[in-house]
């Protein structure tokens, strides 16, 4: 178990948009599943000549999706500043989307793969959405795009969903997120009350159990 120090370093970490998983097993749950699909699909694609790849992943706020996204980056390996193109739903305006397009065909200088993500996809305003589902079929090998959504998958127009492979992680139970809380110098009572009202969100139980560590004296599982 950490100490309560490195904990309050590890958690503040994992909340920061800095944090780059390093395997599937930094996941927890459905999450965890999804991360070890993507590892295979992207070894596939290696494989067979980096054909174009296109994800969406829809879920409730906090269990990762954005993580999944990052740990995309890491197995296609492409560069988070020089080889991403990255983005809210809202800032995908139709110049932005006609801007990707006359990107999309020039190869990396940084790896075989360049990566378009954005996230909250469902927030796309629709007219960019018409140019972007034709930026889709047009996609050329060695693009991934990844978008994610709080969405469910239904909500998205049939045409938009048939462009995608789709994953729809569920999130953790309360007794996986309690798990996932036991590498940390929490009191019983607190790991056990963050788990249940985290309701699945892992960032917010990450936010609680930040919140707990610190308000612990210093000499607290120090």
């Amino acid at each position: 178990m950490n100490t309560r120090l490195q904990s309050i370093q590890r958690i503040s970490h994992l909340l920061s948009n800095n944090y780059v998983p390093e395997s599937p097993n930094d996941f927890i749950g459905d999450t965890r599943t999804v991360a070890e699909q993507l590892a295979r699909n992207v070894a596939d694609a290696f494989a067979t000549g980096c054909p174009p790849l296109r994800y969406v992943i829809n879920g409730k706020p906090g269990i990762g999706k954005s993580a999944l996204l990052r740990w995309l980056q890491v197995c296609i390996k492409a560069h988070p500043k020089w080889s991403t193109f990255k983005f809210s739903g809202t800032q995908v305006k139709i110049e932005t989307v006609e801007e990707l397009a006359r990107q999309f065909h020039y190869r990396d200088l940084y790896g075989d793969y360049r990566l378009v993500w954005i996230d909250e996809a469902d927030k796309i305003p629709s007219v960019a959405q018409v140019r972007f589902l034709l930026l889709l079929d047009e996609q050329p090998d060695n693009v991934a795009v990844a978008v994610t959504s709080n969405c469910k998958l239904t909500e998205f127009e049939e045409r938009f969903q048939t462009r995608f492979q789709p994953f729809e992680p569920r999130p953790p139970t309360q007794d996986q997120v309690e798990q996932f809380l036991r590498q940390f110098p929490l009191l019983e009572h607190e790991l056990k009350q963050i788990a249940t009202f985290a309701c699945g969100n892992v960032r917010q139980a990450l936010n609680d159990a930040l919140s707990a560590l610190q308000a612990q004296p210093a000499t607290t599982a120090a």
